[in-house]
């Protein structure tokens, strides 16, 4: 993490929140296919974490935007965080607890 507090960081839902407004971050989401149709943050890009390409998908994406990462409960996510940091992604904000807590704490989902 640098002075700014950029890094790859799990941080609760309402803190997370905010980057929702950033129109050059990511939102990642990285459970299944049928979990992400259930539903999902605003904006959410869906990457298997238990996909053949989740690596090479990764790396299409720009290591250099924000990103707000999440998954069902941030178990996915949490193991996510080294491989982001290989492929050089710097500004990571990963939801801790995931899409439940997001959805406890009453924030935006998309159906």
């Amino acid at each position: 993490m640098n002075e700014d507090g950029e890094g790859i960081r799990a941080v609760p839902a309402r803190e997370a929140a905010p980057r929702l407004d950033d129109p050059a971050a990511v939102v990642l989401d990285v459970r299944t296919a049928p979990e992400f149709i259930q539903a999902h943050l605003p904006g959410a890009v869906n990457i298997d974490f238990y996909g053949p390409r989740l690596r090479d998908e990764l790396a299409e994406l720009d290591p250099a935007a924000p990103v707000l990462l999440y998954c069902r409960s941030g178990n996915r996510s949490g193991n996510l965080h080294a491989l982001l940091a290989e492929l050089g992604f710097t500004d990571v904000l990963d939801v801790q607890g995931g899409i439940i807590e997001w959805v406890n704490e009453e924030l935006p989902v998309e159906r």
